[in-house]
């Protein structure tokens, strides 16, 4: 058989330093450099981010590489990660429990009820998604689905979610009647209704915030409207479900973008172009289906107070990773390789994902 590259032998850490230095790569301390190794693993370390430190179309690395560069650059990755997977997890309870509180409210807590085909959309792939969510529930024997299996015979759609991917719950969410998916998108988006108008969960009316009434002249255009903020939501949860399952395999967050892209004129509904212009968007794809469009749509779904929390995360790991010339280098040159805005935080912070009541107030009257 064919190979383009002799064997693969053992090598021991003196070897790998050696290599390293014959390919341009600075070792100040020795010692140190093989407790990265060892910490680390050279894969992890060197072959993971070449790319981002050697000379293009070479294997010798840029000149002044320090291997500590590549540490900082693998720490300030690895941080990253650590805090935007725990924000994904947040989202995906929210979303949980928004579709479960609908499904028991609309259905009943029985999976003979909830999960009945006969109650949502597309009844052939229905059948299909009902039949293997169950298949799940049935197999599974941890608490607290077996708890609720042996004290009452069946179990709620609250612990029935539990059982599920973020990817399968999307799935689930893909079958909803209309009724129950704008539920679901209007408790999700940060949607600007006037607090003394309350409307039932049904009505459509729910998913319009007063700065887009004035676009509203008939109800086909509330109905065209609220079509519009399905499908985007649908798209957000998809690329965050990308993305954190690229997180949950340790998968590099520099150029990775999901399959699912958001577009400029749905996003432009919830942010202005003081976080993403026209020009970024459509030139440089700023905000589509890269690491920003993920941030972007993790601010707008998440609950109000996450949302702030992740990103006050954000600007603690900006601070931690700034606070010396060598440091401060290395996050740049990384945000680079993301292809984010060096203002990319204070971007997001511009989101309006909550009004004050005074403001609320002001921008009702201009309004009505």
């Amino acid at each position: 058989m064919y190979t383009r590259h002799s064997e693969i032998t053992f090598k021991n850490y003196k070897h790998m330093i050696n290599k390293l230095r014959d390919k341009g790569m600075i070792i100040d301390n020795e010692y140190l450099a093989i407790e990265l190794l060892k910490s680390r693993g050279y894969y992890n370390l060197i072959n993971r981010y070449k790319e981002e430190f050697t000379i293009p179309n070479t294997k010798n690395f840029q000149p002044n590489t320090h291997i500590t560069d590549l540490y900082y650059y693998h720490r300030i990755e690895d941080d990253l990660r650590n805090i935007l997977f725990k924000f994904t997890i947040n989202f995906e309870q929210r979303f949980k429990e928004t579709m479960s509180y609908i499904l028991a409210k609309q259905l009943g807590v029985s999976p003979k009820k909830y999960l009945d085909p006969i109650n949502f959309r597309n009844k052939r792939k229905a059948k299909s998604i009902t039949s293997f969510i169950l298949m799940q529930v049935e197999k599974c024997n941890d608490n607290p689905t077996k708890y609720y299996k042996d004290e009452y015979d069946y179990v709620p759609p609250w612990i029935m979610l539990s059982n599920l991917s973020l990817g399968q719950t999307r799935m689930l969410f893909s079958i909803f009647p209309y009724s129950m998916t704008k539920y679901v998108v209007s408790e999700l988006l940060p949607i600007h209704n006037y607090r003394n108008k309350k409307y039932d969960y049904q009505s459509s009316l729910r998913l319009v915030a007063y700065e887009n009434m004035g676009n509203i002249r008939n109800d086909s255009d509330i109905d065209k409207f609220v079509l519009q903020l399905i499908e985007t939501t649908r798209n957000m949860i998809t690329i965050i479900k990308d993305f954190r399952n690229a997180f949950a395999h340790g998968n590099r967050i520099v150029n990775f973008h999901s399959s699912q892209s958001l577009k400029y004129n749905s996003l432009n509904i919830f942010i202005k172009e003081n976080t993403v212009t026209r020009k970024e968007f459509f030139n440089n794809g700023l905000g589509r289906n890269d690491l920003f469009a993920f941030l972007i749509s993790l601010i707008l779904l998440m609950d109000k107070y996450d949302s702030i929390y992740m990103i006050d995360q954000l600007s603690i790991w900006e601070k931690n990773n700034t606070k010396s010339q060598h440091s401060k280098t290395s996050f740049y040159k990384f945000i680079k390789s993301c292809r984010l805005p060096t203002n990319f935080i204070q971007r997001l912070e511009k989101i309006e994902i909550e009004k004050t009541i005074a403001k609320e107030k002001e921008d009702f009257r201009q309004f009505f």
